[in-house]
């Protein structure tokens, strides 16, 4: 088993501003990468920052596009051309996965500084790799996390909803797939580690999301919202530290990344997928309609609960259902379910939100 954690962990209201006080423990000459806006909103406080600990800001790249070979291989040039010491990654999980993997591969040390709390990529020690056209690669394992995250909840807080409340499931998904793998696993500490840490951070993300909206848009950054970026990057992050190298016995996350191969759902975000992926799989355990309608309108108030067309699939089109179930198996060999099972789930799910709905 390996256990993949930061060395050091930072989550506070203005965190950026001081941030150059522990990058100088990794770095001096750092190539910095980061999507457009996530620099716009953090590149003046961390030029700043880095000057008055004598590091260099000097080589800043603008990212976009997916973690992919070519994107590995573009970043591990430029770190050579730059002679950089370290990689800063400032944005969401796309960004932090490219460096995270071009740090890997360099061995050279890795700074996340994310800028929505969209996932866990921040601290995770595994890259979602992707073709440059946005279809799933592969799930990559690293040889470490990230050196140090620093999770500034001011800037995380004033993101757009819809990253937090994608985040918040995503979380939540921790919870769901760890627990059917404890009947597989019974003498597994690390899964009873990684499921206390999900039940964590389900129970503090319900006790704290709603409240820390509130407090952001009176721009006030508090212990609720320390609680609410804790949980979905430090403790859903610390969940899958223990790799073991066997997967969950699990549907959801399967389902967002075999679903990435069909462009027509790429407006959704991970969580949002994620979402649904939960609510099939409940299906396939066999739980009854009144735990799964109950998760529904846990899903309905971070406004995460799609029909099959909204998520970009269709439930009439079997071809394709049978194509994504089939590559689901083939990519994940945890995943017990048949391929029939599969299909029947995604649309019990489709019909069961639909009836919610008309219920109102």
């Amino acid at each position: 088993m390996d256990i993949k954690t930061p060395k050091i962990y930072i989550s506070e209201a203005d965190a950026i501003k001081s941030a150059g006080e522990y990058i100088k423990k990794f770095s001096k000459n750092p190539l910095i990468v980061g999507s457009k806006k996530a620099l716009e909103v953090t590149i003046d406080d961390l030029r700043r920052t880095l000057a008055e600990n004598d590091i260099s800001s000097e080589n800043i790249d603008t990212f976009s596009g997916f973690p992919s070979e070519n994107k590995f291989d573009y970043y591990a040039g430029l770190v050579k051309k730059c002679q950089s010491d370290a990689l800063i990654a400032i944005g969401g999980g796309r960004v932090l996965d490219t460096v995270k993997t071009t740090g890997d591969l360099l061995d050279i040390p890795v700074i996340t500084i994310p800028t929505i709390a969209a996932t866990c990529a921040a601290w995770a020690g595994l890259t979602i790799q992707y073709d440059d056209e946005g279809s799933y690669v592969s799930v990559r394992p690293l040889k470490k996390a990230p050196e140090l995250v620093i999770a500034d909840t001011k800037i995380i807080l004033s993101a757009p909803k819809r990253y937090l409340f994608a985040g918040v499931v995503d979380t939540f998904a921790k919870f769901y797939e760890i627990r059917p793998s404890l009947a597989h696993e019974k003498n597994a500490i690390n899964l009873d580690i990684a499921f206390y840490s999900a039940k964590v951070a389900y129970k503090k993300l319900e006790e704290n999301v709603f409240k820390a909206i509130y407090d952001s848009e009176n721009d006030i950054y508090g212990q609720a919202a320390k609680d609410v970026v804790d949980a979905i990057i430090y403790l859903a992050g610390f969940a899958g530290s223990f790799q073991t190298g066997t997967g969950y016995y699990s549907f959801a996350h399967p389902f967002y990344h075999i679903s990435a191969r069909f462009p027509e759902t790429r407006h959704k975000l991970h969580g949002e997928k994620v979402a649904y992926g939960i609510l099939a799989q409940l299906f396939l355990e066999e739980k009854t309609r009144d735990e799964i309608e109950d998760v529904i309108k846990v899903f309905e108030k971070y406004d995460n609960v799609f029909t099959l067309r909204e998520i970009g699939l269709d439930r009439e089109n079997k071809e394709q259902l049978h194509t994504l179930a089939a590559d689901v198996k083939k990519s994940f060999a945890y995943v017990s379910w048949s391929e029939e099972a599969i299909v029947k789930a995604l649309g019990e799910t489709d019909i069961l939100v639909k009836e919610i709905r008309k219920r109102g």
